[in-house]
C-alpha cells in the first residue's frame, strides 16, 4: 500500500512538471511517428525482395512490423532518458534534495519516478501502432496472446533502466551527456531499425551494452514469431541477468550518493 502511495505521488508530480501542456502530448505522437515513417521510407528505394541482402538478417516482409516494434521499445526507453534529464530542472527548483530528506525508501522513489514518466509518455505512440496495424491490415500477423507478457517485460525493463539513469544523474551536474550517449547510439545499435545480425563484431559489442537490445529480441520473438518460453530460455536469462545487474548497481550508487550527501552536507548536490 505504501509503495502504491509513493508511485501515485510521483506520477502526479511527473504529470505536473512534464505533461502540463497539451502540446506535449501532440509531440509524444508526432515525433515517434515521424521517426517510424522516416525509417520506413528509407528502405523503400532498395531491393526488398527475397533476393535482398537484408533477407539474410530478417524477413523482409516484416519490415513494417520490425520498425513498429523497434520504435515502440525505443520510445519506452527513451522516455526514461528524458525523465533523467528533466531532473536538471528540479535542481534549479530546489526539490532534488527531497530524495534524501524524505523518510520514504529512496530506491522506491527513483523507480516510481521512472514508472510515472513511462506511463504518460508511451500511450500515444502505442495507440498510433494499433491504428497502423488496423489500417494496414497487419493486425492478423500479431500473436496477441503474447502481447501482455511482451509489454510487461518491456515495461519492467524500461523502469529498471529509468531508475538506474535517475540515480546516475545524482552524480552529474549536467544531464546533457545522457542525450549524447543514449539518443542516436541507442536507436542505431539496439536493433530499433537495423537487425543486430547485420552489424560487424564491434557493432554487436556496442549493441549488447544496451538493455533495449535484449528486450527487443524477446519482444519480437513473442509478438511477431509466437515463440513460447521453452524456445527462449537463453534470451530470458540474458535479459534477467542484465536487469539484476542494473538493479544492483542502482542500490550501490544510491547508497554512495546518500553517503556523499551526508558527509558534505550538500543535499542539493549542485
Amino acid at each position: 500500500m505504501k509503495l502504491f502511495s509513493i508511485l501515485q505521488a510521483e506520477m502526479a508530480k511527473s504529470h505536473k512538471h512534464n505533461f502540463h501542456n497539451k502540446l506535449i502530448y501532440f509531440s509524444l505522437l508526432l515525433w515517434p511517428a515521424l521517426l517510424f515513417i522516416t525509417s520506413y521510407y528509407s528502405f523503400k528505394p532498395f531491393n526488398l525482395t527475397k533476393s535482398s541482402p537484408l533477407s539474410a538478417y530478417m524477413d523482409v516482409d516484416q519490415i513494417t512490423m520490425f520498425l513498429l516494434t523497434g520504435y515502440l521499445g525505443y520510445i519506452f526507453f527513451w522516455s526514461l532518458v528524458q525523465s533523467a534529464w528533466n531532473m536538471s530542472y528540479e535542481r534549479q527548483a530546489g526539490t532534488l534534495e527531497l530524495i534524501f530528506l524524505t523518510p520514504a525508501n529512496r530506491l522506491t522513489i527513483m523507480f516510481a519516478r521512472a514508472a510515472g514518466n513511462l506511463l504518460e509518455a508511451v500511450w500515444l505512440f502505442t495507440t498510433f501502432i494499433l491504428l497502423v496495424l488496423i489500417v494496414t491490415g497487419k493486425a492478423a500477423e500479431i500473436y496477441w496472446a503474447n502481447v501482455p507478457l511482451a509489454l510487461f517485460l518491456l515495461s519492467v525493463s524500461a523502469i529498471v533502466w529509468g531508475g538506474f539513469l535517475n540515480i546516475v544523474f545524482l552524480f552529474s551536474r549536467d544531464a546533457g551527456i545522457l542525450f549524447t550517449i543514449f539518443e542516436e547510439p541507442m536507436q542505431f545499435f539496439s536493433g530499433v531499425r537495423i537487425p543486430i545480425l547485420a552489424f560487424p563484431i564491434w557493432g554487436k559489442a556496442i549493441a549488447y551494452l544496451f538493455p533495449l537490445t535484449y528486450v527487443l529480441d524477446i519482444f519480437r520473438d513473442l509478438v511477431l514469431n509466437g515463440k513460447d518460453f521453452t524456445q527462449m530460455v537463453g534470451q530470458y536469462s540474458l535479459l534477467f541477468s542484465f536487469i539484476l545487474i542494473l538493479a544492483a548497481a542502482s542500490v550501490l550508487l544510491l547508497k554512495k550518493a546518500e553517503t556523499h550527501a551526508k558527509n558534505t552536507g550538500n543535499m542539493v548536490l549542485y
